[in-house]
């Protein structure tokens, strides 16, 4: 790694128009908010449960809110648009430069997803102790479709959850070498040499800024995937683009951007991916034309 006590510092690059202003998405801003509300409201209601001695309600309130909490602090990241220091988690290792996700990524999705079970199980059960002391039909009928919603909801949060744990641990790198440029996470890898690449796009993808890398006409961009469904069933995609989110990277949106551009237009600059090149490179902010 580049070091613990001194992290490197880059100018702030030029913003693309197609990001749009240097703030983050209202929806996001939105979010937070009303997630950090519901968060502290089922506070006081955890409690009052606690001692009202419904147990059922006290778990419902504990998932519900932290669930809450683990979406604003996902949530997070994404308001601090702009960065002039690059993570910790960035290591030269003679093959190229490696920039790892964040840390806390996959902690805060594990969390978000295994309190969202709870809640989701939680909420069903209080739905089937509402419906056995009812007789009213049309009540019964809401309740067992509200139980079928829970039970959807249920499989779709393990299912997700195991796919975020089936990585076996592996943190998710983006790696610019001298060959090309990859991307793994989870049990994925992808790969797409230089003069494999038609453009290097800034895009807005799920309110994210994103760098998307796409592959010349005729050409797929190389992919392993493991055993997991949701990646085999996302194998096409995956062949067609490349989306680098900055954000679980830790790294200034524009930095990204223009990096990737300078080396994927400068073949006879690629060598100083394997060495402390690309950092004084960085430093200096000399990455733009």
């Amino acid at each position: 790694m580049l070091g613990n006590d001194t992290r490197v510092e880059s100018p702030l690059l030029a913003w693309p128009g197609e990001w749009g202003p240097e703030r983050p998405a209202v929806k996001l801003v939105s979010g937070a908010i009303v997630f950090g509300i519901a968060a502290t409201v089922v506070i006081p209601y955890s409690i009052a449960s606690a001692s009202a001695g419904n147990t059922l309600g006290g778990i419902y309130g504990i998932a519900g809110g932290l669930a809450a909490l683990s979406l604003v602090a996902g949530f997070a990241p994404h308001l601090r648009v702009r960065r002039r220091k690059l993570p910790r988690a960035v290591v030269l290792d003679g093959s190229g430069l490696r920039i790892y996700f964040l840390s806390t990524w996959k902690p805060l999705v594990v969390t978000w997803l295994g309190a969202s079970v709870v809640f989701f199980l939680v909420h069903g059960l209080l739905f089937l102790r509402d419906m056995s002391g009812r007789s009213d039909s049309i009540r019964i009928a809401i309740g067992a479709g509200g139980v079928a919603i829970v039970i959807v909801s249920v499989a779709m949060a393990t299912f997700m959850f195991r796919y975020v744990l089936s990585g076996k641990n592996r943190r998710g790198v983006v790696v610019l070498a001298v060959e090309g440029v990859s991307l793994s996470l989870g049990t994925a890898t992808r790969f797409i040499p230089w003069d494999g690449i038609g453009n290097i796009l800034p895009r807005v993808i799920s309110n994210s800024h994103a760098i998307r890398i796409a592959p010349k006409p005729g050409v797929r961009i190389q992919v392993e995937v493991g055993r997991h469904l949701l990646d085999r069933m996302q194998r096409g995609y995956y062949e067609q683009n490349m989306d680098i989110h900055s954000w679980v990277l830790g790294v200034d949106p524009a930095l990204m951007l223009h990096l990737v551009r300078f080396y994927w237009d400068r073949p006879q600059a690629r060598y100083e991916l394997t060495s402390g090149a690309v950092i004084e490179r960085i430093q200096r902010g000399d990455l733009q034309d």
